[in-house]
């Protein structure tokens, strides 16, 4: 199974039945995996700080972990004031932001290597209870589950994963 499905399908079991999404090149597997994976819809917006407050408000009306899927660099930097609201106010919402190939992640002090690149997880670290990219495939199931446990558990809270494309499209055994 590829690890995009079985992202969105663990996402469906746990609970989540939509989750709010702004397609991009880096999160295109986790989007395509939604048209195999009964049970769960997207919601497309036309800009990732309306899927984090969308996402928001959805957790605060219904009392239920929320979920929102971007892409990388420029959408994933989008999100910031809305995780900045979803931790002032302990909402629980995972982020997934996409992410350029692994190969391509800058080393040092290059500005970018690959299009679009960002750590978006250091960006976050202060503003979220936990904040992770996989840099295999067998690291995202961990990864995830971690996510979704912390956004809810005690003072719930934002989470982010940012899973690199060739991560999305890699086989894992489940």
């Amino acid at each position: 199974m590829k690890v995009a499905d079985w992202v969105i399908q663990y996402l469906r079991d746990t609970g989540i039945k939509k989750v709010f999404v702004v397609y991009g090149a880096a999160n295109g597997d986790l989007i395509d995996a939604f048209t195999r994976i009964e049970g769960i819809e997207y919601i497309c917006m036309f800009h990732e700080q309306a899927c984090a407050f969308a996402a928001e408000a959805y957790a605060k009306i219904t009392g239920k972990l929320a979920c929102v899927c971007v892409t990388s660099g420029p959408g994933g930097q989008n999100l910031l004031t809305g995780i900045a609201n979803c931790y002032y106010d302990s909402v629980p919402v995972l982020f997934i932001t996409g992410q350029i190939n692994s190969q391509f992640l800058k080393k040092g002090n290059v500005r970018q290597v690959g299009f679009q690149e960002n750590d978006i997880t250091r960006q976050v670290r202060s503003i979220t209870k936990l904040a992770l990219m996989p840099m295999s495939p067998s690291q995202v199931q961990g990864f995830l589950k971690d996510a979704i446990h912390l956004a809810s558990d005690g003072r719930q809270g934002p989470t982010l994963i940012d899973i690199p494309i060739d991560i999305q499209k890699a086989e894992i055994d489940v």
